[in-house]
């Protein structure tokens, strides 16, 4: 089947026009479609039917719809794998069949489109702009982006930047979600944003990591040069007690339960290492390993035992793989370890909540 044929299937019975016939080829793909194509399948028609925020303003809808446009002709110029027959049976839809098939699009557009707009559907309150660019990172990837004022930003595994093709008014504003190393062009007049949920962190121009992924407990900013000011939710400008300003060598930590920010002195070198292929643990839990292996190698861990959680390790590495890193931290004798293809499982006793493990040599 025609890409643009099923784009139009799907937006007419979104807008509640379809014919019995083309129904049945509807089906038809259904039948054959695999299990993540009918999963989006299904969440597509489930925004479709939930009512829009009424923050969206008529300018973000037709900034939204023509992307949608834009992106159906780039999936229409992909080779399609599966060829069903079917030869349409009216001619062009009208207004609402057209924003539905434009929706229907991102059922096949591919799973990058969908996340972006499932997050935006579920966390309406970031306030994200529809016009804005995204640049997503898997897991075992990462990336640099080039903003329009110069300013680099490379992105590290399982994330996602928002960010504008130009950046006009007061300041210059992105959000994240995961983590990121920034070097932000100096504009004294124009101040850099970054949007992390309900926090931001503010800059004039400097670099210094970001670390915001939405399954820790913690959000975090490390300082290599420059001055950054952490502004936690509720904080009206940075002038304000809720703010906490950092310099090189320092990192603001704050907790998503108990709301509480902190000043650590750290090396901020460590928090730019992954930057550049590698990372550092710094008397750092299992726990927190474990998600950065994830991240690193998409490879997803397991724990024999929960106390293993509470292990401390630190070691430094670059350009290493899995088990290698693995067999190195095993060295500590916190802990043994089973490693398949996309699995790892961490055994042994498991450790105190207040230990320490062995520091490992550096490697880096």
């Amino acid at each position: 089947m025609e890409l643009s044929a099923l784009h139009e299937l799907i937006g007419k019975e979104l807008a509640g026009e379809l014919s019995g016939a083309e129904g049945e080829v509807l089906h038809a793909w259904l039948a054959q479609a695999t299990a993540e194509e009918r999963l989006v399948y299904e969440e597509t028609k489930r925004y479709w039917h939930t009512p829009a925020p009424a923050t969206v303003t008529a300018a973000d809808t037709a900034a939204a719809l023509e992307q949608l446009l834009t992106r159906i002709d780039a999936a229409e110029a992909q080779p399609q794998p599966r060829i069903i027959s079917w030869q349409p049976t009216s001619s062009a839809p009208w207004w609402r069949t057209r924003a539905a098939a434009a929706l229907a699009a991102l059922v096949v557009a591919g799973g990058a489109v969908f996340s972006y707009w499932s997050f935006q559907r579920a966390t309406p309150e970031t306030g994200i702009p529809l016009a804005f660019e995204e640049k997503t990172t898997a897991r075992g990837a990462s990336a640099k982006v080039l903003l329009a004022d110069g300013t680099a930003v490379w992105l590290n595994a399982d994330s996602h930047l928002w960010f504008p093709k130009s950046f006009e008014g007061a300041q210059r504003e992105v959000y994240l979600e995961g983590e990121a190393f920034f070097e932000v062009t100096p504009n004294k007049r124009q101040p850099f944003v970054i949007h992390l949920g309900a926090e931001q962190v503010r800059v004039l121009g400097t670099s210094f990591n970001v670390k915001a992924y939405q399954e820790d407990e913690t959000m975090e900013t490390a300082v290599v040069t420059g001055r950054v000011a952490f502004i936690r939710s509720g904080a009206e400008d940075a002038t304000s007690s809720d703010t906490l300003y950092i310099t090189p060598d320092q990192r603001a930590v704050y907790s998503k339960s108990t709301a509480a920010l902190r000043r650590e002195t750290i090396n901020s070198q460590d928090y730019a290492a992954w930057s550049r292929g590698g990372f550092v643990f710094q008397s750092t839990s299992l726990a927190e390993v474990a998600r950065t292996l994830e991240r690193h190698y998409d490879v997803k861990v397991q724990f024999a035992n929960e106390q293993l959680r509470h292990c401390r390790l630190t070691g430094r590495f670059r350009d290493q793989t899995l088990r290698e890193v693995v067999s190195v931290l095993a060295l500590t004798g916190s802990f043994g370890f089973e490693l398949t293809d996309d699995q790892l499982l961490i055994t042994g006793p498991g450790c105190e909540p207040t230990s320490t493990a062995p520091a490992v040599a550096p490697s880096l």
